[in-house]
């Protein structure tokens, strides 16, 4: 297996200011293929993933519809969706062994924020806990997984939110996914939000909503509490 059979997929909205660094870190991988889909952005984000060669796909808003949108114009054997404010690891390594797939379907990268406050680093290494142990790494974590595998489960499941959550709890009934110790570097933006602890917060406040997908409750009724 060689990162030659890697589609990386980047659903993106409104990504200007973190797009292109998220490219050149895709681009160290050596993929077969970069694909953009664009969630009707109204900045430069389609102009700057053309620029930078990938392939560019129009979608409606909404992470998991463009996820399955990458994935259907995807060409490769193994599927790697990345945020579009998420780095993936220099140098990537070779995580890709063929020893790796006996065993895997897919896999998922060590987490990494962009902040060194404490109150992050204390978010970061309970995130990193989280989907070592119960292999439930969430969507900024760069989850991997073989098209074969992708397509058994059904693809993504288009909430409004969670699609990542959900895409990990199904991998999990039809295969393994591995921990990778290589970093990934995240944004925190969406954790700092300018008062004090912030992160704390906003971490506990997604871990309540993730208990509360996980008991059936509907991302759609959920969604108010994450606004």
């Amino acid at each position: 297996m060689e990162s030659k059979s890697i589609s990386v997929i980047i659903p993106a909205f409104n990504e200007e200011v973190t797009l292109k660094a998220c490219l050149e870190s895709a681009k160290r991988l050596n993929p077969l293929e970069i694909i953009v889909v664009d969630g009707e952005s109204t900045d430069r984000t389609r102009e700057i993933a053309q620029d930078a060669g990938a392939i560019v796909a129009k979608s409606s808003k909404g992470r998991g519809i463009q996820m399955n949108k990458g994935a259907a114009l995807a060409k490769g054997e193994i599927l790697l969706f990345l945020h579009a404010d998420t780095l993936l690891p220099l140098p990537p390594g070779n995580f890709l062994k063929e020893e790796f797939f006996k065993d895997h379907i897919g896999g998922f990268f060590r987490l990494k924020f962009d902040d060194n406050s404490i109150s992050t680093k204390l978010v970061e290494f309970f995130a990193n806990l989280r989907s070592r142990i119960f292999s439930l790494p969430y969507g900024d974590q760069a989850i991997f997984i073989k098209r074969a595998a992708f397509e058994k489960i059904g693809g993504v499941r288009e909430y409004p939110f969670l699609e990542d959550i959900d895409l990990s709890m199904r991998i999990r009934k039809f295969g393994k996914l591995k921990y990778i110790p290589l970093k990934v570097i995240a944004s925190s933006r969406r954790l700092k939000k300018g008062y004090p602890l912030s992160p704390i917060i906003v971490s506990l406040r997604n871990v309540v909503i993730a208990f509360l997908f996980m008991l059936g409750v509907r991302p759609s009724k959920l969604s108010k509490l994450y606004a």
